[in-house]
């Protein structure tokens, strides 16, 4: 339990001294446009709205997955326990069917569109 109060205190002191260096270096430059109040991004160029791309999504679905698993394995290092290991492995496997099913989501999804 110590270690885990050493590890959750460190990330924390990261975090926040991360923070306040990028505030520190930061450039202050307001106009106008940063300025002003808008709900949905800067006005549109055209009055012909764009499509998104659905790979966009899937990737940042992946990338959050692949950042929360190393968040998890991270967990597993200060644990002394034996079964932690096989808690690990279940949950990469569990990781690497779901990045696998989302792949095929997206390979699906992109032959639909190139008809």
């Amino acid at each position: 339990m110590e270690s885990f109060l050493v590890y959750t205190a460190g990330v924390t002191f990261a975090v926040f001294l991360l923070y306040f260096i990028g505030v520190a270096i930061a450039p202050y430059k307001p106009d106008s446009v940063k300025n002003d109040h808008f709900e949905c991004g800067l006005p549109a160029s055209s009055d012909q709205p764009k499509r998104a791309n659905y790979g966009f999504f899937v990737y940042a679905i992946m990338f959050i997955a692949a950042d929360m698993t190393g968040l998890f394995f991270t967990l597993f290092v200060f644990d002394l326990k034996g079964h932690s290991a096989l808690v690990a492995g279940l949950f990469a496997l569990l990781m690497g069917g779901a990045i696998t099913l989302a792949m095929r989501e997206l390979q699906i999804h992109d032959k639909g569109l190139s008809r």
